[in-house]
């Protein structure tokens, strides 16, 4: 799927896209179209995790759900982060400064991990690992979760970061520690690597 056929599921996109998070409701008034054929197309878009809804309560009535993109419905618009991002991590490199960019990821992973801090604090290891499925889920890692003898195993089927990922092996390392620092694990084992061209990410968790 991309942006530029002039469907009704393309102006659905475009109209998040420029106005933010939207009811079945507004999309419907704006688009002139009825609730149900917006409803309909909406059913497709979540399903293809391209949009995610979240409930939003008013101070008078019913709540109202709102529907806003995710990072997949934002990678369907024209963008050049991971050229951009590439090239000035290269510049870094090349000027021999590797330790910034190790310093920059590693700054980075405390930071997420301080952002989410609030939906952590206080949860059990299991209620920290749905979170974290969560979230993977989310930024479109495709996580599995499954639970053997007494170990959590962890994989991803799809990495967003790929290009980054196999030229700075720095992203890798900083995305063992954000899970293992999320969930306050004693070990995280990593039994395979996308950006080593595994078939995916299996990440071994040791509970604390």
């Amino acid at each position: 799927m991309h942006i530029g056929e002039n469907s009704t599921r393309d102006m659905i996109l475009r109209l998040i896209k420029t106005e933010g998070k939207q009811s079945i409701l507004e999309m419907a008034q704006k688009l002139g179209i009825s609730e149900m054929a917006v409803r309909k197309h909406i059913q497709v878009l979540e399903k293809g995790g391209f949009i995610i809804s979240s409930i939003q309560r008013q101070t008078k009535g019913r709540p109202s759900k709102l529907y806003q993109l995710t990072a997949k419905g934002e990678d369907l618009f024209p963008k050049k982060y991971k050229q951009l991002s590439v090239e000035l991590l290269t510049e870094l490199k090349s000027m021999g400064q590797g330790h910034l960019i190790t310093e920059l990821f590693s700054r980075r992973k405390s930071r997420l991990i301080q952002q989410y801090e609030f939906q952590t604090a206080g949860k059990s290891f299991s209620e920290k690992l749905q979170i974290l499925e969560e979230l993977l889920l989310f930024e479109g890692f495709m996580p599995e979760v499954r639970i053997e003898e007494g170990q959590v195993h962890l994989k991803e089927f799809n990495c967003p970061y790929m290009e980054t990922a196999e030229e700075f092996k720095q992203i890798c390392r900083s995305e063992k520690e954000f899970i293992k620092d999320f969930l306050s694990a004693d070990k995280v084992d990593v039994k395979s690597c996308m950006a080593a061209g595994d078939g995916c990410c299996h990440y071994i968790i040791d509970q604390d």
